[in-house]
């Protein structure tokens, strides 16, 4: 029988009253047994506050007081969090429905799993649900981020243990203005590997009002430019020249890698140590590292169906 970690989940807002109340219940519609759910908002004028008190009997904290940005709201909601497992949400984007169910599970079964990922989604705007995201993209190293290739690991896909959390210095970089969650990551990975699940958890709302990530993308790159500077300094210098070979061993083996070349897609996986997804079984019902990922079409021959290469 599963035993039901707490989960804690944190919602930073301002002004986001248009699509709060979907984010909201998008946690609270998860039914999860053992939910801690903090909201932090930045003062908010536009009838956020009114929204958050219709649901305040059903959080585990609320506040509202001006901030000093994204991140030092993270950080605030964070400090009134103890779950076991931990994730942050921002108040335009959706959870997908018993995914958090998933999440334990697959702590649960991988003990050296700390840091998941699900495959990233998107939604429009309108709230319909994106799938333009593959599996080869949505697998992440940190040789992948040292070699500058670090877009992006998508923040509400995201959950971790709060071991990690702690090693990584129990904290945001507030100084960090629009990269703080590429600065978190950075952080992770000089601990544990980030591991991708086939299940979506999670998507980002792609909005037309007011979309820090369109409207500052190159403020944000920079940020990022600047992390894998400090990450790399912090290296011997044999290490920094590995790194810039393994970047143009990356240009060389990536296509085989992303197109998914048989064989061929091998090389890439090995050289940057990125870790094989998490699959589920169907016929066992339970999570797996095997491959199973379906991949051509069946036959119907003699009035039977036949899988070719059902798996690959």
């Amino acid at each position: 029988m599963l035993n039901y970690p707490k989960i804690s989940i944190v919602t930073v807002n301002f002004n986001g009253a248009k699509y709060l109340e979907a984010t909201i219940l998008s946690v609270l519609n998860q039914n999860y047994p053992n939910l801690e759910y903090i909201i932090i908002d930045g003062a908010s004028t536009d009838g956020s506050i009114d929204i958050i008190k219709k649901y305040a009997d059903k959080l585990s904290y609320w506040i509202s007081e001006k901030d000093n940005g994204q991140y030092d709201a993270v950080q605030k909601g964070f400090e009134k969090s103890t779950g076991t497992i931990m994730a942050w949400i921002n108040s335009d984007d959706l959870y997908v429905p018993y995914c958090f169910f998933e999440v334990a599970k697959i702590f649960e079964r991988f003990k050296d799993v700390k840091w998941l990922m699900g495959i990233p989604r998107e939604y429009m705007e309108s709230g319909a649900m994106l799938s333009r995201i593959t599996l080869p993209w949505g697998r992440w190293s940190k040789y992948r981020y040292y070699t500058y290739d670090f877009q992006f690991i998508q923040q509400e896909s995201t959950f971790w243990k709060r071991e990690l959390w702690e090693k990584a210095g129990s904290k945001m970089d507030v100084s960090q203005k629009y990269a703080g969650d590429m600065e978190l990551w950075a952080r992770f990975f000089r601990y544990e590997q980030l591991h991708t699940t086939l299940v979506t958890f999670a998507g980002f709302r792609n909005s037309s009002e007011n979309q820090r990530s369109v409207a500052f993308r190159n403020e944000y790159l920079k940020e990022c430019e600047q992390i894998v500077k400090r990450e790399l300094k912090m290296k011997l210098t044999l290490s920094r020249f590995y790194y810039v070979l393994l970047r143009i061993f990356g240009y060389i083996f990536s296509p085989f890698f992303f197109f998914d070349i048989p064989v061929l897609n091998l090389i890439y996986p090995l050289l940057f140590n990125i870790p094989r997804p998490i699959n589920y079984n169907f016929d066992k019902k339970e999570y797996t590292r095997k491959g199973l990922m379906v991949k051509y079409p069946p036959l119907y021959i003699f009035k039977k169906q036949v899988h070719l290469k059902k798996f690959k």
